[in-house]
Order: structure tokens, then sequence, then C-alpha cells
């Protein structure tokens, strides 16, 4: 028997069974919400709309609901900077406490502008599983799923799909960040991530079949690439693994009842955008607490953006001018770009913060609140990021 043959069936013979629980299914299966006309992600008659607030920790939210606050799980690890502003409108699910949880209320998706984005991203697996059932992926009809969480050595991926004896292992990624444009994955550094597409990539140049789905919970964008500015090594890892993995950045559309509406479709994926701007180098934005006095932001042009941090400016502070009263916290922001754009930021900076000092040829930016919840700082920041690169294709 070949290594292939013996990799395969040990394939075949790992991993968790989770199949959709629709009509005629076995009782015991999970159930997925299902309507006649598609995928729904809850259940409808558990939907309750409330306010965004702020965020205590990564995975809790707290908001305002019929007047009153109150906390929600938030089954999402990313950064949700563009999406989680003060007053965003959050669709939660009531779940109901109990001793497992601290929380009656999930924050299922919300809502940014028109576009309804879902959130929670173990709900993304269950909408590809739908979709790759319905053959709604362009490229993958015809692929039946035949495991979820199928383990491979000491790896564990998504999806195990088999067409016509042929098996090819599927890693799925949910996409919230994206411009008018561009969309991007990651949103924070993810180290698993990375593992996922390198992993993929060396069975994919062993003969496997590999394949990663980038779920992009919008319609409105055209391109998709992934975020060099916020984890260069996954980006790396993906453009070096590119002809060896088969990619699909998949738009999808969900309405106010969170569900699947509208064809998805596939995303150019523009890798001479990331072969220009991705490297090392563009504009260093800082945000630094002055406690009490508020918050100062500053841009300026950089080399070896990686080695910029908000320690190193601390422990580097003789080089860095730092304004009156800056005595707290240090964020540093990369913008990674071949275009000159410090003076286009500070411009914009200027049009929405409420004052102004220079020190050492350095314009700091004051603001009376967190400049990552002022809406107009975060709408230049994810323009300068997504959309802006594309300005010169075709």
């Amino acid at each position: 028997m070949s290594e292939n043959v013996r990799g395969e069936e040990s394939l075949l013979s790992r991993g968790s069974f989770f199949w959709y629980s629709w009509p005629g299914k076995e009782k015991g299966m999970k159930k997925i919400e299902k309507n006649v006309s598609g995928f729904r992600a809850a259940n409808p008659e558990k939907l309750r709309r409330a306010r965004f607030i702020d965020r205590p920790n990564r995975f809790l939210v707290r908001c305002e609901l019929e007047g009153r606050p109150v906390r929600a799980f938030l089954p999402n690890p990313g950064r949700l900077w563009e999406i989680l502003l003060p007053g965003t409108e959050l669709i939660l699910s009531e779940d109901g406490g109990n001793e497992t949880r601290k929380t009656a209320f999930t924050a299922i998706a919300a809502r940014r502008g028109e576009t309804v984005v879902l959130l929670h991203t173990h709900i993304t697996n269950d909408a590809a599983e739908w979709l790759i059932r319905t053959g709604r992926v362009p490229g993958l009809e015809g692929w039946a799923v035949r495991k979820r969480e199928a383990s491979f050595g000491r790896s564990r991926f998504d999806f195990l799909l088999e067409k016509e004896g042929r098996l090819l292992l599927l890693e799925v990624k949910s996409c919230t960040l994206f411009g008018h444009e561009l969309a991007m994955f990651p949103d924070a550094p993810s180290d698993r991530g990375r593992r996922h597409v390198e992993e993929l990539g060396k069975l994919a140049g062993e003969g496997y079949g590999a394949a990663v789905l980038f779920l992009v919970q919008s319609s409105r964008p055209s391109c998709f690439l992934p975020d060099f500015h916020t984890d260069p090594k996954f980006a790396e890892s993906l453009f070096r693994a590119k002809d060896r993995l088969r990619l699909f950045p998949l738009a999808v559309e969900w309405n106010a009842a969170l569900e699947l509406t509208g064809e998805p479709k596939l995303l150019r994926v523009p890798w001479g955008v990331y072969e220009r701007h991705g490297g090392d180098r563009g504009d260093c934005l800082v945000i630094v607490d002055a406690r009490e006095k508020g918050f100062w932001a500053a841009a300026f042009p950089a080399e070896n953006l990686s080695s910029f941090s908000g320690k190193a400016l601390r422990r580097n502070g003789k080089d860095f001018p730092f304004p009156p009263e800056s005595g707290g916290s240090v964020k540093v922001i990369p913008i990674r770009s071949s275009l000159p754009g410090s003076k286009n930021i500070n411009d914009s900076l200027a049009s929405c913060a409420s004052g102004e000092v220079v020190k050492d040829g350095v314009r700091f930016f004051a603001f009376s609140e967190p400049p990552m919840a002022n809406p107009g700082f975060v709408e230049m920041l994810l323009h300068r990021r997504t959309d802006l690169l594309l300005s010169e294709l075709p």
C-alpha cells in the first residue's frame, strides 16, 4: 500500500463527525437553524438588538439592551476595531445563563452601516458547510463533506471533503475586516492561522489536496489579501503557499434576520499589491495615553516597521519626542505601504482631533477619548490599510 493511500486512510479514520440536522436526519446530531430559503445563523425568536458600550476583554462585551446594561459573550478573538465602535448595533442571542457561563447573551453579529457582519466564528463553519453541501462555493461544486474536525498527524482541520475518490483538507477562516473594495485576514496576529497555512502548504507539497476558505462577511469587496499590516508572518506564509494551496476568498451577505442571502462570489486576490506594498516600511501611527489629559496621536514615515512597538519607543525615549504629559501606555499601529502617506494621515488626524502640538518636527494631535473609539480616526486607518492600496489596479 502506498504512503498516500495509508495517509488517506489515516485521515478517514480520525476526527469527529459533525453532520447537519434537518428534517429526517437522525436524532442526536447537532441542529443547525435552517429555513426554507437557506441557512440561518440563529433562532430569530431569540434575537435581540443592543448597542455596544465597551469590551472589557476579548470574549466579553458590554452593551445597552432596552435601556439597561448587559454583558454578552463574544465568540470572536479578533480586534474588530472598525466594528466595535460606541453605539454600534449588536445582534444578540438570548441563550439564558447557567452554571457553565456567566452571561445570558451571545453577540452573534453586528451592523456596520448597511452591512450585517457575522461575528460568531463557530457559526461561520456551519455556514461554510451549508454552502459546500448546496454547491454554492465556486470551484467546490460536487465536493461532499466527509468529516468535520478531521485530524491529520498532530493537526486538526475544519473539514475533510471528498469527490470521486479524491480527498481535500479544508480550513475555514472568518474575515470581518473589509473596506469598500478590499477584504483582509486576519485582523489580529494569528499564530494558529499561520500554522494551519504552513501545515496545509506542506501537505499540498506532498501530494495531498489542501485548501483555505476565507468567508468574507460582506458582499461589498471585490478583492482579498492577507493582512500584512497586522500579521506579516501569516501574509508571507500564505504568499509562499499560494501556488500549492487552493484559496477560496468567498464573499457572502447576511440580512437582518441573520439569513444568508444573495449569491456568494469569489474575490480576486491581487498578489501584485502585496508584492509592492507588503514590505517592512510605510508609516508608523502612534497613540499615546496621556491619562487624565486624554490621548495623543502622531504619524511618521518609517523603515523596519516590525522593530517599532510601544515598549521599544519607551525604551528609546530619547529618540522619540514624546508630547507633554504622556506617561501612559503607547500603541503602535503599522501601515505598510510603498505610497508616501504620513502627510495625508496627519491631515486626516487634524480633521478629527481637538488640538495639535508640534515637538521636534513631529505633529501630535489631541483626543479627549481613545482614538480607536473615534469613527473618523478608524475610517482613516481602515482606508489607508485597505482600499488605498488598490488605487493603482487597472
